[in-house]
């Protein structure tokens, strides 16, 4: 029985060459989108899943209240760890580590940048990474010693065997190399090619630790207070083996350790939860897609496109079987059963599925043969082996047989057989349905289209804060100011020299870091109303004018101020002040103001408690100045809580340097920059960027998320145009008898060839109607995530519905005009 199905199925396809092509690449396209998205999800759940007792291994993350997203953030405050060490003393691990960054090595006088991460003894217990030389897995860094990775020592000795080697990092820390970790097989957010996540030098973390100490002394603070203001730390938890162990019940002792311990500035709307370590990468990029897990949206945006291709599959074989009426209609006179029809043609369309898939998993094991000989960790083909791969497999082709073969084969077995051998008779064809599904196609990968010309359009929008050939170029210095052998003052004072350096100034974050600290603020002395979080930024002189902020109201910072300067907290004493800052409207607008220029010479309040200072106080500040908004921003930090920006002028807790170069002089002035640097600090390795460089290093993540998104959106557009293109050559052969009665009536061939294009275009210019709410409601959330943000103009709806009712036309025109001059004789000739 199977077999002569097996052979029908192929004969099928052989007398429906053109719309059996078109079926198989309109699944062959949904199934490599996908499957491609499944696989990717995979991927990311078997991060440092290789690791002993992996599934006992968490991160601690940073929950919202719900007023802000995203809900579940990693870095957490810097004291967490050694707090969480003495209230849970049952865990022994709990390790903190920073996040890496590049930092300046020297090796035998030669400056590199490596990514450094700063980690607690015990890290490499709860990640015992593989060596090849030196240390032993699992085993502690020595006092003053690091770990160097496999490609990082060929990057920087061009070999491996370098053990004892002495390295300075970042012209502070001579350490020498005690170990070399192998390259991992598997994928680890430890050492990874995604360029956030991926770590050279492991680094003991009581070096960055000493020096932060030495730092807060030297300018009169207490070096044992705890930092909490400091979020910039990884925390690890492995649970031990024995240890009964309930995530729930740890999350509600973890809820009251947050309100108990972290001070009320920094715990107000957070708190601590465990979050699986295989989770912290999909967490980390939450950051950029407003708390959705990425992976969640690449698989949800490749099911719509499958599910185009399945409601393509499904549309040819309804229309497909109008045509097969006649040999359905000999069946039922031989005795077949309705249910025997049934399986007939799920059978058939199983074997379709089966011939597609066996196309998308020969043209993915390639792929992944490729990207794993390219060098890509823990990527082979050997992922297609995965269970959970297998049961989403499964249970889409399930439900591609009964939408694409049972169902269409239903209404096409109840019909009468005499209705069944007229030639070109109904079959049960129902338009409508196929209207239904045509719009449902169109209104998926309408809205795709949409939210991909949003994403360009938002792609654009960050581009255009760029210096790029007009403004001015700004270079970041980010050799820390610390370890400067000359006064910082008489270095700025010697850059300015050169004409072409129209101004420099000092901050406490680079532009287009990912990065904000806020604190809150008040109108009142009082504590009885709330404090609003506003993100501080620690800044120099000459800083509106060195990033072009403009001035709307008010003065900037001025050196014949001294009140302009605000000192450590350790050395304000109560009563001192006020001192002055700087705020934008939004701030102004979240205090009560209308705007900030209405705020101007009004005071604000910081409530400021132990530890940053020995007894609690309240430090008023005077705004002396209206900005604009800040530029260089990829992230727009209200979703985190923060209601606005204001600016402290603190040149001593500022460590990098921005210089504003005359772009017509720009050659003269990268000179001077680096002989004054030489000149004054020849044994320091100057560090330097232009702020359009460290644009790309950020934007590329984002880059790929919209790429990622704009691509699904066009193999959607593809396979819905591509099957209308089948679907047309069906339902003009079905509609031909209409035709012919109408040109018997005295239609002509121009009148039903617009007749036939605009009953195509019709679903679809409803569909693309129906997709422009969702489009914007997407859309305006997506850009609502960026500082700089895209206008959602009416253009993407417009280009978006064009596009289909154009691609349609041109896709159904021949077989539409085909129809309009055929003769009635020639249809009409057996009624």
């Amino acid at each position: 029985m199977f077999t002569h199905f097996a052979r029908m199925a192929f004969k099928a396809l052989r007398r429906f060459k053109l719309h059996s092509v078109i079926s198989l690449l309109s699944l062959t396209f949904g199934f490599l989108c996908f499957i491609s998205a499944v696989l990717l999800s995979n991927y990311v759940d078997i991060f440092d899943q290789h690791f002993p007792n992996s599934e006992r291994i968490y991160n601690l993350v940073i929950r919202s209240d719900g007023r802000t997203v995203p809900d579940q953030f990693p870095i957490v405050h810097s004291p967490a760890a050694g707090y969480l060490r003495s209230a849970f003393p049952e865990i022994p691990n709990i390790v903190k580590a920073s996040s890496a960054f590049p930092h300046d090595v020297t090796i035998a006088g030669r400056a590199q940048s490596l990514a450094v991460r700063y980690i607690e003894p015990r890290l490499f217990d709860i990640f015992p990474m593989e060596t090849l030389y030196g240390l032993a897995p699992g085993e502690d860094l020595p006092p003053n010693s690091v770990m160097i990775t496999e490609a990082a020592a060929l990057k920087a000795f061009n070999r491996t065997d370098v053990v004892g080697e002495r390295l300075l990092i970042a012209n502070r820390h001579d350490v020498v190399i005690a170990g070399v970790a192998k390259k991992t097989e598997y994928p680890s957010h430890l050492v990874s090619s995604i360029a956030m996540f991926n770590t050279e030098l492991f680094v003991p973390d009581q070096l960055l630790e000493n020096t932060q100490r030495d730092q807060i002394a030297a300018a009169g603070g207490d070096p044992d207070a705890d930092r909490w203001g400091n979020q910039s730390d990884y925390v690890y938890l492995e649970i031990p083996d024995a240890l009964p162990f309930d995530v729930d019940e740890f999350n509600s002792r973890l809820f009251q350790f947050s309100k108990t311990t972290v001070p009320e500035e920094q715990s107000t709307g957070m708190f601590y939860e465990l979050l699986p370590v295989n989770r912290l990468m999909t967490a980390q990029f939450a950051l950029l897609t407003g708390g959705f897990d990425l992976t969640d949206i690449l698989v949800v945006a490749s099911a719509l496109v499958l599910m185009i291709g399945c409601l393509n599959y499904s549309n040819l074989v309804i229309a497909q079987l109008s045509l097969r009426s006649q040999e359905i209609g000999v069946q039922k006179i031989l005795g077949a059963k309705r249910g025997l029809l049934l399986l007939q043609y799920s059978f058939e369309s199983l074997l379709f599925v089966g011939l597609t898939l066996c196309l998308t998993m020969f043209i993915v094991f390639l792929a992944l043969a490729r990207l794993g000989s390219a060098g890509v960790t823990g990527v082979s083909p050997m992922m297609l082996l995965n269970p959970s791969l297998w049961l989403y497999i499964l249970a889409v082709s399930v439900l591609i047989v009964i939408i694409a073969g049972s169902y269409p084969a239903l209404p096409t077995a109840t019909v009468p057989v005499v209705t069944m051998l007229r030639p070109k008779g109904p079959s049960g064809y129902s338009e409508r349905l196929r209207a239904l599904m045509v719009g449902l196609q169109f209104f998926v990968s309408g809205t795709l289209m949409i939210l991909a010309l949003v994403m360009y359009a938002q792609n654009g929008a960050m581009t255009s804060q760029l210096d790029g050939t007009t403004a001015d170029p700004k270079i970041a210095i980010f050799t820390p100011v610390d370890t400067y052998t000359v006064d910082r003052e008489l270095l700025i004072t010697e850059l300015k020299q050169h004409p072409s350096i129209l101004s420099v100034t000092q901050v406490d974050v680079l532009p287009w870091e990912i990065s904000s600290s806020g604190t809150g603020m008040r109108r009142t002395r009082e504590t009885v109303e709330e404090a609003i979080q506003i993100s501080y930024h620690d800044v120099g002189y000459t800083y509106l004018e060195t990033l072009g902020i403009p001035l709307l109201g008010g003065r900037d910072f001025s050196r014949d101020r001294a009140n302009d300067l605000l000192p450590p907290f350790n050395q304000v004493a109560p009563g001192s002040g006020p001192y002055s800052i700087l705020i934008d409207d939004q701030m102004a607008q979240s205090l009560g103001w209308a705007n900030a220029i209405e705020a101007l010479g009004q005071s604000v309040f910081r409530h400021i408690e132990p530890p940053t200072v020995p007894e609690a106080m309240v430090v008023e500040f005077t705004i002396i100045g209206a900005v604009g908004e800040l530029p260089y921003q990829f992230i727009d930090f209200s979703m985190f809580g923060s209601r606005g920006n204001m600016y402290f002028l603190r040149p001593h807790s500022a460590g990098n340097l921005l210089v504003r170069v005359a772009r017509e002089n720009l050659n003269d002035g990268m000179v001077h920059i680096d002989e004054t640097w030489t000149r004054l600090m020849p044994t320091i390795s100057l560090k330097r960027r232009f702020i359009d460089e460290l644009f790309f290093d950020t934007y590329t993540i984002f880059l790929t998320i919209s790429t990622s998104i704009s691509t699904l959106s066009i193999v959607g557009f593809l396979i819905a145009r591509i099957g209308l293109l089948g679907n047309a050559t069906f339902i003009t052969n079905i509609r031909q008898k209409k035709v012919g009665i109408r040109k018997v009536m005295g239609a002509s061939s121009k009148k039903l060839l617009a007749m036939l294009l605009i009953d195509f275009a019709k679903p679809i210019m409803i569909a693309n109607a129906i997709a422009w709410p969702l489009g914007y409601v997407i859309g305006t959330g997506y850009t609502s995530l960026f500082a700089a943000r895209a206008e959602v103009t009416i253009v993407p709806f417009l280009v978006s519905f064009l596009l289909s009712v154009l691609i349609a036309f041109a896709a159904v025109l021949s077989q539409s005009w085909k129809s309009a001059r055929v003769r009635p004789a020639q249809v009409l000739r057996y009624e």
